[in-house]
């Protein structure tokens, strides 16, 4: 079962026709300068999923502009 259209050959010379817009770097750059003013604050809780070969946490952490995500 193909995933993909493309050939392999073609899959490998594939180049999108998107273009990088001017600010690309400069918003990334003060996106993740923004994000590292805030404490990661990770939190990792034990759940006791009655699995016997791992272990399983829900973690949360400080996300952009200090929101927690949760996982």
């Amino acid at each position: 079962m193909a995933l993909f259209d493309l050939s392999l050959d073609k899959l490998r010379a594939y180049r999108s026709a998107s273009t990088e817009p001017e600010d690309f770097d400069a918003f990334w750059s003060g996106t993740l300068d923004e994000a590292r003013r805030h404490d990661l604050d990770a939190r990792f809780e034990p759940v006791d999923t009655g699995l016997t070969t791992v272990e399983v946490f829900d973690v949360t952490f400080a996300g952009f502009g200090g929101h927690p995500v949760k996982g």
